[in-house]
């Protein structure tokens, strides 16, 4: 029998779980599996637009990472890279790539960048390298010209996030996934509302990120700010963070000629426009960098809010019919995969434990029987 699994929330999370859970050959009967959205799948409206997967620059740096997360969470980055590669042998080209990053700073921050790199987790196979002049310049020679230090964290890289949320709806729609827009969910214990109507599932995984607060009291909002501009004279081929005393600002290049550009993190869930301060210390980093993009063409200046629980961890929680994952802070594109794998092993677990519980005979029943 075909089990009917509901998915809350058509975010980042939400998409990766589906694409999860629907993977081929993963049940002995294919699920039926609806991923309920609150607002629209079109990337058309201000909603869309505005949500964190969305705004986000999807840079993949497991080891710049390794200095806030746990051993055990920068493994699963690099399970997520592995996960990333296999999604993009099932869709069109959505610019992932592992040229690694570079960490830059100004001869006045040598100590910042020094100190950063000593934070950074040992890896077995992936060691931060050291850049001299030359060296920077064979990789990204825009910027050896600026720069005398520099380190390359091999193995990073990013994706094309928007390029993404568009094309994983067309895999979903293909593997037979109903995607419902417009749908408002309310949860009461391990009971879904949709509109106001009851619904009825085997299981439902949560991704609803702040949406499940009355669920997750612990939730909170952490906003990012994000620039993006079109630049043809400023040549980067991949993402590059510059440490300063106030922020460590990153510039990711996206197909196009387009660059994305962050620095804030804010512990606030207003869903404001970004402010003047902000877009000054993005404008005026980005400036130094590369003065070229004094020419650029801005895109968006963007705020998002992503959900952080009081450890900035993710967690997955389970409870008998229902799943949640939430609490992904700024690494939702790092670690969104591994975590959605985890999600589809605890759905098949919690299934295969219902069945067999369902077929097992009652206590006391086989013995009156006998009798």
């Amino acid at each position: 029998m075909r089990p009917k699994l509901i998915i809350a929330g058509g975010g980042l999370m939400g998409r990766l779980c589906a694409l999860a859970l629907s993977e081929p050959n993963l049940w002995p009967a294919t699920p039926r599996i609806r991923l309920l959205e609150q607002g629209n799948f079109s990337p058309n409206t201000a909603a869309f637009q505005n949500a964190a997967a969305h705004v986000a620059a999807a840079m993949l740096a497991p080891l710049a990472e390794s200095v806030l997360l746990d051993s055990s969470l920068v493994d699963l980055a690099y399970r997520s890279i592995a996960l990333w590669h296999n999604l993009q042998q099932q869709l069109p080209d959505f610019a992932l790539q592992q040229r690694g990053s570079i960490l830059l700073a100004h001869p006045q921050q040598q100590h910042l960048l020094q100190h950063f790199v000593s934070q950074i987790k040992h890896h077995a196979q992936y060691q931060p390298q050291w850049l001299n002049k030359t060296e920077l310049a064979a990789l990204e020679p825009a910027l050896a010209d600026r720069f005398l230090h520099s380190c390359l964290l091999p193995a990073e890289g990013q994706l094309d996030n928007q390029a993404f949320m568009s094309l994983s709806l067309q895999l979903l729609k293909q593997r037979g996934v109903s995607l419902e827009a417009q749908s408002h969910v309310d949860m009461q214990a391990n009971q879904l509302r949709c509109n106001g109507k009851l619904q009825s599932a085997d299981l439902i995984i949560d991704c609803r990120g702040l949406g499940a607060k009355p669920q997750i009291s612990a939730l909170r909002a952490v906003r990012g700010e994000v620039l993006r501009v079109r630049s043809t004279a400023v040549k980067l081929s991949r993402p590059v963070r510059l440490l300063h005393p106030r922020y460590a600002l990153y510039i990711a290049p996206k197909p196009n000629n387009i660059f994305v550009i962050g620095a804030t993190e804010l512990e606030s869930n207003e869903q404001t426009a970004p402010s003047v301060r902000s877009a000054l210390e993005l404008l005026s980093a980005l400036y130094a960098i590369d003065p070229a993009f004094a020419e650029a063409e801005i895109l968006s200046l963007q705020a998002s809010a992503r959900p952080a629980l009081p450890d900035n961890k993710p967690n997955l929680i389970q409870q008998p019919g229902m799943i949640r994952v939430n609490g992904l802070h700024r690494h939702g594109f790092l670690l969104g995969p591994a975590l959605a794998e985890q999600v589809a092993q605890a759905a098949i677990a919690q299934l295969q434990h219902k069945e067999a519980a369902q077929c097992a005979p009652m206590p006391g029943l086989l013995k009156g029987v006998n009798q």
